[in-house]
C-alpha cells in the first residue's frame, strides 16, 4: 500500500484531528442489525429502578474510573485531573414539545448530541439541566423514507448521511454547523461513493470508507468526492483510524491499524485461537476459549475479563468495550451494567446514533421518580462514558 502521509498532508493541511469525544458513538452494524436495535429500543418495557440503582458487574458507578490492581494501565491514558461530573445521569425522555428524545453522542462530559424526534438537532447540557436546540434535519423535497443514517460530530460542523428512497444507490451528505444554524447539503453521491458505512469529520473536510473498501473525502464547504488512492481495503473505524474489516463483518479478524493522518501501518498480533479480534491504537479484544480476553495491540498475554463480545460490540476511545449488557473499562479492569432489566440475565438499551463508536448509552429510567412528582414526566438513564474518571 502506498504511504498515506503525503496523500493527507495535500488534502488536510495544517489539520489537527478532533479530540476522541468529538469523533466517538455505537454504529449499527448493518441493516439487519440497525432493524434489531430498533426492535429492542421499541418493545423494552420501563426500567424497574433509576439510573441509581445500576445493577454493576462489579464495584459501583463511580468504580468504572477507579483502577483495578489487576488491570494492566495504559501509557497513553492521560489523567483528567479536577472535579467531573458524574458518568450516569437522566436526563428528560422528551423535547418541551412532546418530541421524544434520542441520544446521539456524548460531545464532553457535560454535553449529549439529541435527536428530537426525526428531525431535529439538540445539545442537552446535564449539569445545567437544559437543552438547546442546533437545527433541523431536512428532509428533501418531502422525499418519503428520508432519514440520518448517522450522525457525526467534528470540531466546527455535525456531518449526517442519509438514504433517498427515490433513487435507490444515492446517498446525501448534510452539514449542520456545530454551533447551531441551518443544515447545507453538501453532496449527493451516486456508484459506489454511495456505500457509505461510516463517516469522518474534520474541521474542513468529510472522509468515509465505503462497504467495498476504500475510502473518499470531500471538502465540508460541498465539492465533488474524490477517492483516496491506496485506501483499497480499508474501513473507516473513527478517524484517523481505519482497519482492514468492515463492522459489518463480524466472522473476520482484523488484522491491520492504519493511521490515515500519518500513514503508519501497523500489523496486529492475535493470541492464537482467538475469534472476532478488533483493536484500537492500544487496545485488542476477541474471544478465546468461549472467553473474552483483551491484550495490548503492541502484543502481550491476553488477559480475561467480564461479559460476552457480540456483533454490536466496539472498543469506544480506545478505553471502553460493551459486551452484553455490561461496559468494561480496558483501563481500569471495572465493568458496569446497563439497560433497562427485562428478565433474569436480559437487558435493553440504545448505543447512540453516531458513526464512529459513540460514548453513550441509555435506556428508559424508573417508570417514575421524583422529576413525576413536579410534573417532570419520564426520563432516559444515560451512561455518559466522556464523563468517567481516570
Amino acid at each position: 500500500m502506498m504511504d498515506l502521509k503525503p496523500l493527507f498532508e495535500s488534502l488536510v493541511p495544517d489539520e489537527t484531528p478532533p479530540s476522541r469525544v468529538d469523533l466517538g458513538a455505537a454504529v449499527r452494524a448493518g441493516r439487519r442489525l440497525r432493524r434489531r436495535r430498533r426492535a429492542l429500543t421499541a418493545s423494552v418495557p420501563l426500567a424497574a429502578a433509576a439510573v441509581t440503582a445500576l445493577v454493576l458487574a462489579t464495584g459501583s458507578i463511580a468504580d468504572l474510573g477507579r483502577r483495578d490492581a489487576s488491570a494492566t494501565p495504559s501509557p497513553s491514558a492521560a489523567a483528567t485531573g479536577g472535579v467531573r461530573p458524574p458518568a450516569a445521569t437522566t436526563i428528560p425522555a422528551a423535547a418541551p414539545d412532546g418530541l421524544p428524545y434520542t441520544p446521539v453522542t456524548a460531545l464532553s462530559a457535560t454535553e449529549l448530541l439529541l435527536r428530537a424526534g426525526g428531525g431535529r438537532l439538540e445539545v442537552y447540557d446535564t449539569a445545567a439541566g437544559r437543552s438547546r436546540v442546533l437545527g433541523e434535519l431536512p428532509r428533501q423535497d418531502g422525499a418519503r423514507g428520508h432519514r440520518p443514517r448517522a450522525i457525526e460530530p467534528g470540531p466546527e460542523h455535525i456531518v449526517w448521511w442519509a438514504g433517498d428512497a427515490r433513487a435507490r444507490r444515492s446517498t446525501e451528505v448534510w452539514a449542520l454547523p456545530r454551533a447551531g444554524g441551518r443544515a447545507t447539503l453538501l453532496a449527493r453521491l451516486s456508484g459506489t461513493a454511495a456505500e457509505v458505512e461510516r463517516l469522518g469529520v474534520l474541521r474542513d473536510r468529510v472522509v468515509w470508507s465505503v462497504r467495498q473498501g476504500g475510502l473518499y473525502a470531500m471538502p465540508i464547504a460541498g465539492g465533488a468526492p474524490r477517492a483516496l488512492p491506496g485506501t483499497a481495503g480499508l474501513h473507516l473505524v473513527s478517524w484517523p483510524w481505519a482497519s482492514d474489516v468492515s463492522p459489518h463483518d463480524t466472522g473476520r479478524d482484523q488484522s491491520v491499524l492504519v493511521n490515515l493522518e500519518s500513514g503508519e501501518r501497523t500489523s496486529l498480533a492475535t493470541p492464537p485461537g482467538a475469534r472476532g479480534t478488533r483493536c484500537g491504537p492500544t487496545r485488542c479484544v476477541a474471544t478465546l476459549d468461549g472467553r473474552t480476553v483483551t491484550w495490548s495491540a503492541g502484543g502481550g498475554a491476553p488477559r480475561a475479563v467480564p461479559g460476552r463480545l457480540t456483533p454490536a460490540s466496539r472498543i469506544r476511545a480506545d478505553r471502553f468495550v460493551d459486551l452484553g449488557a455490561t461496559v468494561h473499562d480496558l483501563v481500569t479492569g471495572r465493568s458496569v451494567g446497563i439497560g433497562a432489566k427485562r428478565s433474569p440475565g436480559e437487558a435493553a438499551w440504545h448505543s447512540g446514533e453516531s458513526s464512529s463508536p459513540g460514548l453513550v448509552f441509555s435506556w428508559p429510567a424508573a417508570p417514575c421518580d421524583a422529576s413525576c412528582a413536579s410534573g417532570g414526566g419520564h426520563r432516559l438513564a444515560v451512561l455518559n462514558l466522556a464523563a468517567v474518571q481516570e
